[in-house]
C-alpha cells in the first residue's frame, strides 16, 4: 500500500494514498468560534468546504505558532472530507500490506503510525465544543 508520510512533533504518521485528495499550501483558513482546540477553522477550496484539523493539537501537543509555508493535506473518502495540518510532509512510501490490522509499520528504521481518517473523524465528533474565539 502507498502511504503519505508526515511528521507531527517528531513522530511519523502515514495515511493511505486512497484518502489523499490534494496537498495545498498558503491557503486561508477561516476560524470558527466554539470549536475544539484542534479545529483550526474552515477551508474553501475549489468549491468545497473542509474542516481543518491541527494534528499536533489533536494528539494533545501544543500548537506551533507562526508556521512558515504550512501545508494542508486534504482528505476525501466515502461521504466525508476534512483537511489536516501536519508539522511537515516527509513523502510517499510503499509498504507491504500483510492484510493485518497493523497500526505501526517499520520503515527504514523508523516507526510510522498508520492513521485512518474514519478514526480521526470519530474522535472529532466525540470532542466537546471548545472555547476557541475569533
Amino acid at each position: 500500500m502507498k502511504l503519505l508520510v508526515f511528521k507531527v512533533m517528531n513522530e511519523l504518521f502515514g495515511i493511505e494514498s486512497q484518502y489523499i485528495y490534494r496537498i495545498i499550501d498558503d491557503s486561508k483558513v477561516t476560524p470558527v468560534c466554539l470549536t475544539p482546540e484542534c479545529h483550526e477553522g474552515l477551508l474553501y477550496h475549489r468549491g468545497e468546504v473542509f474542516d481543518v484539523i491541527n494534528l499536533a493539537s489533536f494528539f494533545g501537543y501544543p500548537k506551533k505558532e507562526n508556521i512558515v509555508n504550512e501545508r494542508i493535506i486534504i482528505l476525501k473518502w466515502i461521504n466525508k472530507k476534512m483537511a489536516i495540518v501536519p508539522d511537515d510532509i516527509a513523502g510517499m512510501i510503499w509498504m507491504e500490506d500483510n492484510s493485518e490490522d497493523k497500526a505501526d509499520y517499520n520503515y527504514d528504521g523508523h516507526v510510522v503510525r498508520l492513521l485512518n481518517p474514519d478514526d480521526i473523524w470519530k474522535k472529532l465528533t466525540g470532542l466537546s465544543h471548545g472555547s476557541n474565539k475569533i
